[in-house]
C-alpha cells in the first residue's frame, strides 16, 4: 500500500517577518515548493513575526485538525495612548487618564485570565453581512463586532519599561485559545486602566506543537530551495506531525484496503474513545493511513492518505499496488478520461468548452460533476429543462472528466456512476448538450467571470441554473450573487432554485457514498431514487463449484463499494452513450473481501465491462424474462419496463415536460 502523494507534502513551519502578509508567506512558500496546494495554519497580522505553520500538499488536508491549536505570544503593550485598529498601525490618540503603574498592571491582569468575553477588533477579517469588518472600517463605516468567548490561560508581565513615565511599555507573555486577538487584550486592559492602550509589537512563540525555536526564516527556505527539492524537502515535518493528541488505532493490512476504498471497519484493535471522536488509523509499521471517526463501534475513514491497491488483472496493471513510485513524481494533470461520443439520440456530447460552437443554439447551463445522477441532480435538471424552455434556449450541462477532489486533494472520491452511464442519464433527463470539460491546474485557478467569458466567447448564455449554495471557479468565487451581477452587466440570467431536500436534508453524494460504505443501502437508495450500481470489467475467471464460476471484476476508477460480505445483484451490460441501455436482468452474487471483488457467472456471456446493480433481496426471484426490472423510478425513465426494443428509451425534454405537468 502506498502513500497517495505526489510532491511536496508536510507542514514547513515559518518564521514570519514583520512586514509581511500571510498570503505573502504562502505564495512565497508556493513558488519556492512548485506546490500549489498550500494554505496556513492560523493568520498573523502584516506587523506581527514568529510562527505560521503552512500546509503543504496533502498535509492541507489536515489543516482542520489544528485550527483549535491554542497559541503562545510575546506582546508588547504601550499605554497612555489609543489606536483605531488597537495597534501601532492606526493612529494614535493620546489618552486621558494617568500613566499606570506596574503594580496597576500586574493586578489588573487577573480579570482577563480564564474564559473571558472579548470584543474582536473594528479592523478585523471576520465578515458582518458577507463584508470583512476591516473593509467597512476603511470606508468610514465601522461596526463594533459582538463579543465573544475566548480563554487566555496564562497572562503574565514579564519586562517593563517606563523610561518614558507618560507612555510605559509592558511586555506580556500570553498563552491564549484559538481566536483570541491579542490587539483586543491590548486595548481592553488600557480601558481598565483608565489610560487607553494599544498593541506596539507582537511575536507568535507557539502555534499548538509548533514552535519559534523549530521555525524556519525566509532567508532559511530560500536558501534551501536553491540548493534544491531534496534539501528543501527536508525541512518538512510530516503531515501528521502535531496529532499526536489523537488517539490511534492500528489496522491490519486488510483493514488498510478496506477504509483506502471507503468502506467502514470492525477493526481488530477498538480504539478507547467515545462515538464520534478523531481517531488516527496507522497500518502495521506505524505510517498514517489516514484520519477516521468512531461510530456505532464502527471506524469511519474521513480523510485516507494512501490509494487502494490495483487487483491483479487490472488494466495497466501486473498486481502491484496503485501509485507504486507516485509518491516521489510530481503531481500531473489529471488525464480526460470520459470516452467523448457523437450521440446518437437527441444530446451532443462536447469535448470541452473550446469546443463549443455557435450553431448549438442558446443555451442555459447547469455546471456539476453530476456523480450519480441522484434524486437532487434530477430535480435541478428538471428545473435546468423548465428556465430553458422560458428562455427559449436548449437546456446544457457542464461537467468535468475526472472528479475535482482528485486534482486538489490528490485522491478521487469512488464514483456512484460510471463515466459513461452519466451521459446516458443526463440524454435520459432532458439534457441536450453537454460539455465534458477537462479538469486540470488551469481550470481549477480560473476565476468564475473567465469561465463564463469562455463560455460566451463560444456560444449564446442564456444564463445558468444554481442551488443557493452552488459556486463555482477559482476559490468558489462564482456564487449565485456574484454571477446575478456578472450577468446583469453581461445580459445573461441565473435562475437560483431551492436545494433539494430528503427527510429534510440536502441529498448530497459525499452523504450517498457515506451510506453504501457504510451498508446502508436502503438509505442510500432512498436518495438516489434507485438502487446502487457500478461498472467493472470482467478480468479474470475461476472455478468456484461444479455448475458456476467466479468472474473477478477489475475497476477503471474508483467505485462506492459496499461493505465485506455476499450481496443479491443482477448484471448486464455496460452503458454506453448512443446505444440503447439494456437493463441489468441477470440474476447473480457479489463478493467483496478485502480488495477482491467477485460474481457468480450467470447463464449468459459475460461482457468486457458489466454493469452490477445492487438490489433488494427480493430481486433475484424476478425472471429474466420479466423484462429485467429495476426497481427504480429514474432507470424507469431510461428503460421501458416491458424491455421493447421499438420504442424509444430515451423520452425528449418536450414529454418528460408534458409528464410533469399532469403529475
Amino acid at each position: 500500500m502506498q502513500h497517495a502523494g505526489r510532491g511536496m507534502d508536510g507542514i514547513l513551519v515559518v518564521a514570519k517577518d514583520p512586514g509581511f502578509t500571510s498570503h505573502d508567506v504562502v505564495a512565497l512558500v508556493r513558488r519556492l515548493t512548485g506546490t500549489h496546494h498550500a494554505g496556513h495554519g492560523g493568520t498573523l497580522d502584516p506587523f506581527a513575526a514568529g510562527v505560521l505553520p503552512v500546509f503543504l500538499g496533502l498535509a492541507t488536508r489536515l489543516v482542520e485538525y489544528h485550527m483549535g491549536d491554542g497559541k503562545a505570544y510575546r506582546a508588547t503593550v504601550c499605554f497612555g495612548a489609543t489606536s483605531e485598529t488597537d495597534d501601532r498601525a492606526g493612529e494614535l490618540v493620546p489618552g486621558s487618564g494617568p500613566e499606570p503603574r506596574r503594580e496597576a498592571v500586574e493586578s489588573a491582569l487577573g480579570a482577563f485570565r480564564g474564559p473571558i468575553q472579548q470584543r474582536p477588533p473594528s479592523y478585523s477579517a471576520m465578515k458582518v453581512g458577507g463584508r470583512r469588518a476591516y473593509d467597512l472600517a476603511r470606508q468610514g463605516t465601522p461596526v463594533e463586532l459582538a463579543p465573544r468567548a475566548v480563554t487566555i490561560g496564562r497572562l503574565d508581565l514579564v519586562e517593563w519599561d517606563d523610561t518614558d513615565p507618560e507612555r510605559p511599555i509592558a511586555t506580556l507573555e500570553v498563552q491564549c485559545g484559538a481566536g483570541t486577538y491579542i490587539r483586543s487584550l491590548a486595548r481592553d486592559l488600557g480601558a481598565v486602566l483608565g489610560c487607553g492602550a494599544y498593541l506596539g509589537a507582537l511575536v507568535r512563540t507557539a502555534s499548538g506543537p509548533f514552535t519559534l525555536t523549530a521555525a524556519h526564516s525566509l532567508d532559511e527556505i530560500r536558501g534551501a530551495a536553491a540548493a534544491g527539492p531534496e534539501t528543501l524537502a527536508a525541512l518538512l515535518l510530516p503531515i501528521d506531525a502535531g496529532l499526536e493528541g489523537i488517539v490511534e488505532a492500528p489496522l491490519t493490512a486488510a483493514e488498510v484496503i478496506a477504509v483506502s476504498r471507503g468502506q467502514q471497519i470492525k477493526p481488530t484493535h477498538r480504539p478507547q474513545l467515545e462515538p464520534g471522536g478523531n481517531v488516527r488509523l496507522l497500518d502495521e509499521d506505524r505510517k498514517l493511513v489516514g484520519i477516521g471517526s468512531w461510530k456505532g463501534g464502527r471506524l469511519v475513514p474521513d480523510k485516507i492518505f494512501v490509494a487502494a491497491p490495483r487487483p491483479a488483472g487490472a488494466p495497466g496493471g501486473d498486481g502491484a499496488e496503485a501509485g507504486d513510485g507516485a509518491a516521489s513524481r510530481p503531481r500531473q494533470p489529471v488525464e480526460q478520461r470520459l470516452r467523448i461520443y457523437r450521440a446518437g439520440n437527441r444530446m451532443t456530447v462536447i469535448p470541452g468548452i473550446g469546443a463549443l460552437e455557435a450553431d448549438l443554439g442558446r443555451l442555459y447551463v447547469a455546471v456539476g460533476v453530476f456523480d450519480g445522477l441522484h434524486r437532487g441532480h434530477l430535480y435541478l435538471l428538471r428545473e435546468l429543462r423548465r428556465a430553458a424552455l422560458r428562455a427559449g434556449a436548449r437546456p446544457a450541462v457542464i461537467t468535468f472528466d475526472a472528479h475535482p477532489e482528485e486534482l486538489i486533494e490528490g485522491l478521487a472520491p469512488p464514483l456512484l456512476c460510471d463515466p459513461d452511464e452519466r451521459l446516458v442519464r443526463l440524454e435520459a433527463a432532458g439534457v441536450e448538450v453537454t460539455v465534458v470539460q477537462h479538469f486540470d491546474h488551469a481550470l481549477r485557478i480560473t476565476p468564475y467571470d473567465g469561465f463564463v467569458a469562455a463560455i460566451r466567447e463560444k456560444v449564446d448564455l442564456a444564463g445558468f441554473v444554481m442551488t443557493p449554495d452552488a459556486a463555482f471557479g477559482y476559490e468558489r468565487g462564482g456564487t449565485p450573487e456574484t454571477l446575478a451581477a456578472l450577468g446583469e452587466r453581461e445580459g445573461f440570467s441565473v435562475t437560483v432554485v431551492p436545494s433539494f431536500l430528503s427527510n429534510g436534508e440536502q441529498v448530497r453524494s459525499s452523504e450517498i457514498r457515506r451510506r453504501i460504505t457504510a451498508g446502508e443501502l436502503a438509505g442510500a437508495r432512498a436518495l438516489l431514487g434507485r438502487d446502487h450500481g457500478f461498472t467493472g470489467v470482467v478480468a479474470a475467471a475461476m472455478p468456484a463449484g461444479p455448475e458456476t464460476e467466479l468472474a473477478h471484476l477489475t475497476f477503471e476508477l474508483p467505485v462506492c463499494l459496499p461493505p465485506d460480505g455476499e450481496y443479491a445483484v443482477l448484471l448486464g451490460p455496460a452503458w454506453q452513450p448512443g446505444r440503447r441501455p439494456e437493463p441489468a436482468a441477470h440474476p447473480s452474487r457479489l463478493t467483496v473481501a478485502g480488495g477482491d471483488v467477485t460474481v457468480a457467472r450467470p447463464e449468459w456471456p459475460l461482457a468486457e465491462r458489466i454493469r452490477v446493480v445492487l438490489g433488494q433481496a427480493s430481486t433475484l426471484a424476478l425472471s429474466a424474462s420479466s423484462g429485467g426490472l429495476l426497481a427504480s423510478p429514474v432507470v424507469s425513465a431510461i428503460i421501458s419496463p416491458g424491455g421493447n426494443a421499438a420504442r424509444s428509451l430515451l423520452p425528449s425534454a418536450r414529454q418528460l415536460e408534458r409528464r410533469e405537468s399532469k403529475s
